[in-house]
């Protein structure tokens, strides 16, 4: 039995498909003062959020700029692209 926090998540639903935990992939450009992180064991979408960009909610703009559709494909070595917290708020 898998124990993610995420195993429950609700399904999503696009133009009539449904995706279960599966965010739809949103570009967001490069740009250079983006930030890279490398996973390590026991990191957290939600913890980097806060360490990054100053709110855990913000975990899915993680995902987007690092091209994961799942929180559970968060993997050891994975180099994420966090972008910078100036130009969310802009």
């Amino acid at each position: 039995m898998s124990e993610s926090r995420y195993e429950e998540c609700e399904a999503l639903k696009d133009g009539g498909r449904e995706y279960l935990g599966v965010r739809l992939p949103v570009e967001i450009p490069p740009r250079p003062d983006d930030r890279f992180h490398t996973v390590v064991t026991g990191d957290r979408l939600d913890v980097l959020a806060q360490r990054y960009l100053r709110n855990a909610s913000l975990w899915p703009l993680i995902c987007d700029c690092s091209d994961i559709a799942s929180p559970l494909d968060l993997h050891p070595g994975t180099v994420l692209r966090i972008p910078a917290i100036d130009r969310l708020f802009v």
